[in-house]
């Protein structure tokens, strides 16, 4: 299925063949604060070449490579802030500043390429035929929410620190600072008619509500709106 890049939690552990290297430099800091959530330029950079990828951290000027399998396709590589993201034929692998290696999901034998990728600042999200995954970059991280037969993602977006997924049942949503997919459900007809994402707030509108999930708290609230 064709990948569709959209421009702007279970610990995922690094491949067995994932492995990185450092060099001595001292006195570095880490440039974002644990709960800072301004906006940041890109903290990594990905290099493909024939028989691995590597993602470079400029701030420490480490290096973590990962192996590509044999026959395995790189079909996609971003970078946003702290999150640099490559997608293949069989796995997602992901990367952070300071992380040591690359997280990785693999993909299901009969599991479709992502449709949709979404990337923030500190956060990512992506859909497949079969779920919807994200990734948090301050921690880390992978969460990931199986999708109900037929359900299909209808719309995506991210902004700096939140990514927000939306169904004709639910909508979902990965905060900065919080690890885990949060999801409220939507009611019988209640379709969305609007997706709107912010640097660390977005929005769904439906006939009868809007919902807003906001990081770093990773909730979602919910507000009526008059019967007209």
């Amino acid at each position: 299925m064709a990948l569709v890049a959209t421009a702007l939690c279970t610990l995922g552990v690094p491949g067995a063949m994932a492995r990185s290297f450092h060099q001595t430099r001292p006195f570095i800091v880490d440039p974002s604060p644990f709960f800072d959530l301004r906006p940041i330029e890109d903290q990594l950079e990905i290099v493909e070449r024939e028989h691995d990828l590597l993602a470079i951290d400029a701030w420490s000027g480490s290096v973590s490579i990962v192996d590509l399998r044999l026959e395995e396709e790189v079909l996609w590589t971003g970078v946003r802030g702290r999150v640099a993201l490559a997608i293949t034929d069989r796995r997602l692998l992901a990367a952070v500043p300071g992380s040591g290696g690359w997280r990785e999901r693999e993909l299901g034998v009969f599991e479709s390429s992502p449709v949709r990728v979404v990337l923030g600042d500190r956060v990512a999200l992506l859909a497949t035929d079969r779920r919807v995954l994200a990734f948090e970059g301050l921690s880390g991280s992978w969460s990931e929410s199986a999708l109900g037969p037929r359900e299909q993602v209808l719309l995506a977006g991210a902004g700096t620190n939140v990514a927000v997924a939306v169904t004709r049942t639910r909508v979902l949503g990965v905060a900065a600072a919080r690890g885990g997919l949060f999801e409220a459900e939507l009611g019988i007809r209640e379709e969305a008619q609007a997706l709107r994402v912010h640097g660390s707030f977005a929005t769904v509108t439906t006939r009868l509500r809007i919902l807003t999930f906001r990081a770093p708290d990773g909730s979602w609230q919910s507000t009526e709106l008059p019967f007209r």
